[in-house]
């Protein structure tokens, strides 16, 4: 008889990540290269994120839920910086956001980050943004958690030319930095 996985529920996941990124525990982060970006239209490699939104909420989840989706709760005494907008990829291979670090800085903390992406009927949070394809709309979320009296300054996103990871003590090939 073979012995089955046990899944973490969604929401105990999202609260680990929650305790993750308002840990504060995340260092600053290295890059080659230093790009300043300015906040309305940020380019990493060949994804354009196009920014029509900035706000901080208690939560974060996809714009038309339905049913069982992935979110990121609310924390009492904080909340999340986001950025949102429309996505395209325009590269010749899908972009997995998992390739890149987020970070936030916010009155000399930094918190770790995260980008989401939702297509379709935008109804869920999906881990990858396909190549762009004419009359598909995808939308993104950049987000951090933050303590409530907290404002972000700055985000920078740090990624490798071939969007692998770097090694131990490596720093990353590119850093895009937005002042907010």
């Amino acid at each position: 008889m073979r012995a089955g996985r046990r899944r973490l529920p969604v929401s105990l996941v999202c609260i680990l990540f929650a305790v993750c990124l308002l840990s504060g525990c995340v260092s600053g982060s290295e890059a080659a290269n230093v790009t300043e970006q300015e906040a309305d239209q940020i380019a990493v490699g060949d994804v354009e994120l196009e920014v029509e939104q900035i706000e901080y909420g208690a939560q974060v989840e996809p714009p038309e839920p339905i049913g069982y989706y992935n979110y990121y709760p609310e924390r009492e005494g904080c909340h999340y910086l986001i950025v949102s907008g429309t996505a395209r990829n325009l590269g010749d291979t899908d972009f997995d956001p998992e390739s890149c670090y987020v970070e936030v800085a916010a009155d000399g903390n930094v918190r770790e980050g995260k980008i989401e992406f939702t297509t379709g009927r935008f109804a869920e949070f999906t881990d990858m943004l396909s190549v762009h394809k004419e009359g598909v709309t995808w939308k993104f979320y950049l987000f951090a958690l933050m303590k409530e009296d907290e404002e972000a300054d700055t985000i920078s996103i740090f990624y490798n030319d071939d969007f692998s990871s770097p090694g131990e003590d490596e720093p990353w090939d590119q850093e895009i930095r937005i002042s907010l």
